[in-house]
């Protein structure tokens, strides 16, 4: 008895640590990410097949809805497309078939999994950060700009854009409060939560700000309400720290004043102004819906290879900027939807479309006991997907599945009696 408990904590620990590398790796490389990856789906299927056991019915019915969407985004691969490409756009989306299928095979408790989770990502968040930062301070010496410290440009050093980073910071502060990470440190936690807040007010988009300040704030209402009391001092700090990194967003949605609306049924924007963020996307959704129209895809989708093209053939027809003639600039050409669920119904029509909806509202009936992504972040995500096409990039791909699939982690250890 005593060999088969040591045995189970070996397996426990290896599979903590190959999901810490997971997490870890996730904000530095992509490349980095996939090979850790690969490595817990090694460790994972390798401790299954040395001691298997009973998943649980349930998750394995949960699986479906992701196994389905990889498998209906694979169908092209089997049809009329050139294989290497269409096995590229698919292969992006195998996420959908490993990660789900390691949350069902992985021994790893719920706990575990989330002192694995934040100790790799929370770490990794402030390195990238305080790299952002040297660099950000480096390029304002010799340029002078303060806009070196903020979006776009200050996520420069790493390849997964400031819009993902703020994804995982976000997704960083809604998981400080849980008890199983630092139980007994709070206050090293208030600090640590600030440095990412901080580093979310510089890099954030709008809608992490706009949206994701009040959710978090109404996420910790208990804990603001008691530092309020109890610290006034570092209160003041907090206070002042978000006032001043709201400066750079209310310039940033000045054009709420003056929408201008009517430019998006245009029908030669030769002759507009520049769009706006919320303009561009509703434009985008109006080509996405002639599309579907005139290709009669609303069932089939156009496939993952021919959305984009598409999407530039409607750019060039209604007239909007492509670039210059050298070519060093694009325009808007190569842009995608800039709107997941767009996104998903053009390339994969309205059955692609479903399974994406059915992924997540299996997240929102879930008990919130069960759950490892606190079900309010849910608004973030669906947010997000209306902004972006979170799914366009392995950096989305990945995280997306990571949050969403880990209510397959298991409460308590697998029983002796569960194994065979």
């Amino acid at each position: 008895m005593s060999a088969l408990s040591t045995r189970h904590r070996s397996y426990n620990s290896v599979e903590q640590a190959a999901w810490f590398l997971v997490w870890f790796t996730l904000p530095f490389s992509l490349k980095l990410s996939g090979a850790s990856i690969i490595l817990a789906t090694m460790v994972i299927l390798f401790s299954y097949a040395r001691k298997p056991f009973r998943p649980d019915r349930r998750k394995l019915l949960y699986l479906l809805p992701p196994v389905l969407f990889f498998l209906w985004h694979a169908k092209e691969v089997t049809g009329n497309q050139p294989f290497l490409p269409a096995w590229k756009e698919t292969e992006q989306m195998l996420s959908f078939l490993v990660i789900p299928l390691l949350f069902a095979l992985t021994r790893i408790t719920k706990e575990k999994f989330t002192i694995a989770a934040m100790w790799g990502l929370v770490p990794a968040l402030l390195i990238c950060g305080a790299v952002m930062l040297g660099a950000a301070g480096y390029r304002f010496a010799l340029s002078g700009n303060w806009n070196e410290f903020t979006y776009h440009t200050l996520g420069k050093p790493f390849r997964m854009g400031a819009i993902y980073f703020s994804f995982y910071l976000l997704f960083a502060l809604f998981k400080l409060d849980d008890p199983a990470w630092l139980p007994n440190r709070p206050g090293l936690k208030i600090y640590i939560g600030i440095a990412l807040l901080f580093l979310l007010l510089l890099s954030a988009s709008k809608l992490f700000i706009g949206l994701g300040i009040p959710l978090l704030a109404w996420h910790n209402r208990q804990f603001i309400q008691q530092l309020l009391t109890t610290r006034k001092k570092l209160s003041a700090v907090l206070l002042i720290l978000v006032l001043l990194g709201l400066v750079p967003f209310l310039k940033r949605v000045q054009f709420l004043a003056h929408p201008d609306i009517d430019m998006v049924g245009s029908t030669n924007f030769k002759d507009c102004p520049e769009p706006n963020g919320l303009n561009l996307r509703l434009i985008f959704i109006r080509f996405g819906k002639e599309i579907l129209d005139e290709q009669h895809a609303w069932i089939s989708g156009v496939g993952m290879n021919r959305s984009h093209p598409l999407l530039n053939e409607k750019i060039v027809q209604y007239g909007m900027y492509t670039g210059t003639r050298d070519g060093s600039d694009t325009g808007y050409l190569n842009y995608n939807f800039h709107d997941q669920f767009m996104e998903t119904l053009v390339k994969t029509g309205i059955p692609g479309l479903v399974i994406l909806l059915a992924i997540l509202t299996i997240f929102a009936i879930q008990c919130r006991e069960r759950l490892f992504t606190p079900k309010i972040f849910l608004w973030i995500v669906a947010g997000f997907f209306l902004t972006e096409s979170v799914l366009g990039r392995q950096a989305g791909i990945v995280f997306f599945c990571l949050i969403m699939f880990a209510c397959f982690t298991r409460e308590e250890p697998i029983a002796q009696s569960n194994e065979r």
